[in-house]
């Protein structure tokens, strides 16, 4: 027997998704350029790269969105640059670059039915989890992530 999604799901997730964006974006906002550089430690990302990190990401957590409902998406996943400690984006760049991927996120979340949501994510994930808890937890999930990251070092001056 299939799981079924909550009827309000998509709709939820949807605004849960812009929520978490407007969060980390208020966060993102005004930060001076030598704290976006700044690197606070060995192998420890600046603030610019896990923004910039977020929006690489949600083309990724897309992509499995898009694999897992049957849509035609390419055999690999999209690449995510993880080596680098710092970006070249700018702080506004990346901002811009977050609601854009946003949008494209929300859009693509307020599409899913109810079957669809419900669905075995893919590729499969720990615990078999439906693509409504994926988007929920690993979508979702990480712009919070990133956002307490940056709050972090920022509160702690790193």
């Amino acid at each position: 027997m299939t799981a079924r999604a909550d009827p309000e799901c998509a709709a939820q997730l949807a605004a849960d998704l812009n929520a978490a964006a407007a969060a980390l974006i208020l966060v993102l906002q005004g930060i001076e350029p030598e704290r976006w550089t700044h690197v606070p430690g060995s192998s420890v990302w600046s603030v610019g790269k896990d923004a910039e990190h977020v929006a690489e990401a949600a083309s990724y957590h897309q992509w499995i969105v898009r694999l897992t409902i049957g849509r035609n998406v390419s055999s690999r996943r999209p690449v995510m640059e993880r080596k680098g400690l710092t970006t070249t984006l700018t702080a506004q760049q990346a901002i811009d670059l977050i609601r854009q991927r946003t949008e494209e996120g929300v859009a693509l979340i307020s599409s899913l039915d109810d079957e669809q949501l419900a669905l075995p994510t893919r590729p499969p994930r720990a615990g078999a989890q439906m693509l409504a808890d994926t988007i929920e937890r690993v979508l979702i999930g990480h712009y919070d992530t990133h956002r307490r990251d940056i709050e972090r070092k920022l509160r702690d001056g790193t």
